[in-house]
Order: C-alpha cells, then structure tokens, then sequence
C-alpha cells in the first residue's frame, strides 16, 4: 500500500521508499516534470478545504501537460464533504472536464453512497470520503470490494493513525494519505512508511 504525500520533489526523493508516493492539490502542486515512470501519484480536489474551481482547473491542466506522467493512478472529481447525493451531482457536472484532459476520473465515496448509484464505467479509481462512521463502516468496506472487483484503484484519504492504516489495508485500499505526514514529516513520515511496508509483508507470506 502506498502513502501518498503532499511535497515537493526534494522531500519525497529525502524520504525515498517503495511505498511512497505523491499526492498534489489545488493548493500545492510544485512541477511535475522529476516524475519518473514508477512514481504513484493522484490529484485530489481539496474539496475538504472548500472547492476553489479556478485553482482546480489550473492543476488539472498542469497534471494534463506533465512531461511525464508516470504512474497517475487519480485525480478527483469535485465532492460534497459528507453527502454522497449532493457529490453524485457535483460529478454529473465537473467531470467531463477531467475527460477532456485524459485524466483518469477518481469518485469520491461519502455518507449515503449506499442509496447513490455509482458510474462505475467511467473511474479509475474511488476514493474513501466522509465521516468516520462511513469510512470504517461496511459499506465503505463493500465498495472498496467492488471497485477492486472492477480492476479500479481504492484510496482511503485522512488515515493519521497506525490504526487507521491497519484497517485501510486489511479492506483492500491501494493507498491512504494523512496531513501528518506533511506537517509533521519528521516524526512521522518515515515510521509510517515502514509500517505498510510490514503490512505489505505480511500480506504476501499470508498469501
């Protein structure tokens, strides 16, 4: 499983390891042309932070023109914090936009996608939203399931605790991302790494 990070080039070539890789925002994409062609890497859309769609539309259009892109496994489309209905209508209108680029499309799961159709044939990948109770409930771990089912990449965001990045795991996510790892870098950054190497480990002897 890999931890995506949000930082420049020069700390993610300091804390160089199998399991880590990038993560850029509307509010810090620093250039993308040091990708090589095995880094993971997504574009979120920092909707938790508020929506501000001319600073969105202007990464998406510096993740479409990278040199290269090397392995960019989502960028997200816009969604409502909480509220899977409201995130199925932000979808039906923003992402045609990261089509037209040939951005591989992220779906956002949040509270209610239970009751919420999801367009399965035009995604990537999802990508675990919304509250707690969601992201650790079953259905939260159902869809996580179903999108590995389909071959599609699974992304829990917010996983700050070793806990957190257990269960991330255990159900099947590709990757996970945490502010801590960016705000607090040196403490955490390395520690956690080399726990999802562990886990990775223990997945494979189990197997």
């Amino acid at each position: 499983m890999r931890l995506l990070t949000t930082q420049a080039m020069p700390q993610m070539r300091a804390h160089a390891h199998a399991n880590l890789g990038r993560l850029v925002t509307p509010r810090h994409y620093p250039s993308m042309r040091e990708h090589g062609s095995e880094l993971v890497w997504g574009a979120d859309n920092d909707c938790f932070q508020g929506l501000d769609a001319q600073r969105w539309r202007a990464m998406l259009d510096s993740v479409a023109a990278a040199r290269d892109r090397g392995r960019l496994v989502f960028c997200t489309v816009p969604d409502a914090v909480g509220d899977a209905r409201a995130t199925a209508e932000l979808f039906k209108v923003h992402a045609h936009e990261l089509e037209t680029r040939g951005l591989p499309l992220g779906y956002v799961l949040q509270d209610g996608q239970e009751r919420v159709p999801i367009p399965w044939e035009r995604l990537a990948a999802v990508f675990v939203g919304g509250s707690d109770d969601f992201k650790l409930g079953a259905d939260a771990r159902e869809l996580v399931g179903e999108a590995k089912r389909r071959g599609l990449w699974a992304h829990m965001g917010r996983v700050n605790s070793d806990q957190r990045a257990r269960y991330a795991h255990a159900i099947g996510c590709d990757s996970v991302d945490g502010t801590s790892h960016t705000t607090w870098r040196d403490r955490y950054l390395d520690r956690r790494l080399e726990q999802l190497a562990s886990l990775d480990r223990q997945l494979e002897l189990a197997a």
